[in-house]
């Protein structure tokens, strides 16, 4: 049964615009991914505003964005930048998703 679930929202807020990432696997989707190969997903740094983070990072395992609730959240000046954002997530995810 596979129950993946993935969000991938871009949304003004403020000044700014945020590009949100969550991905939800079952046990069964998890252990795939580990089986196949964690994907390491990277984006442009860009335009990227800091966020308060200790380290800003340009890229960060899938299992990891699995592990977090709050999943992925990236902070960039522009619509276009965010935009653009998005569309290079949902590319690497396709290819990164256990099928």
């Amino acid at each position: 049964m596979n129950s993946m679930e993935v969000e991938l929202r871009t949304h003004a807020e403020e000044s700014d615009w945020r590009v949100t990432l969550r991905v939800r696997l079952d046990r069964s989707e998890t252990t795939a991914l580990f089986m196949d190969g964690d994907s390491l997903i990277s984006w442009p740094t860009e335009g990227l505003r800091p966020t308060g983070a200790p380290i800003d990072r340009s890229s960060m395992f899938l299992s990891e964005i699995v592990a977090r609730g709050e999943g992925l959240e990236l902070v960039y000046g522009t619509r276009e930048l965010a935009e653009r954002v998005s569309q290079i997530l949902a590319h690497q995810l396709r290819t990164a998703l256990p099928q």
